[in-house]
């Protein structure tokens, strides 16, 4: 079965999260759900869709959720830009760039154009 949206965005920050979105959508063709980051309803939605890629910026609510168990085969990219949370154990990559953003979007949304 498809999924309807293969990357999920959790933001804090809208500009952020709109930058994020139009980024990954430009260059991957797949559309891109965003989701603000505080909305627990929203990314539990969002979520159920078992997206391929989760992009999220920490906040009080992700930092409850075990975003590993809510969407087992997706890829988590942290992309919060705030020093002094502590270390993220949920998210093994981090970008540094837009290029090693994509680096990591686009391996796991491969399979999608073969399907």
């Amino acid at each position: 079965m498809p999924h309807k949206h293969p990357v999920v965005l959790l933001y804090v920050h809208p500009l952020l999260g709109q930058g994020i979105a139009s980024h990954v959508q430009a260059e991957t063709g797949v559309e891109v759900q965003a989701v603000s980051s505080i909305d627990l309803p929203g990314i539990r939605r969002a979520l159920a869709g078992d997206p391929r890629v989760i992009i999220f910026e920490r906040s009080p609510v992700i930092d409850i959720l075990d975003l590993p168990a809510l969407a087992p085969h997706a890829v988590l990219i942290d992309v919060t830009d705030t020093v002094g949370l502590g270390p993220v154990p949920k998210a093994p990559f981090v970008p540094t760039s837009a290029e090693s953003l994509l680096a990591a979007v686009q391996p796991a949304l491969a399979h999608l154009s073969r399907s």
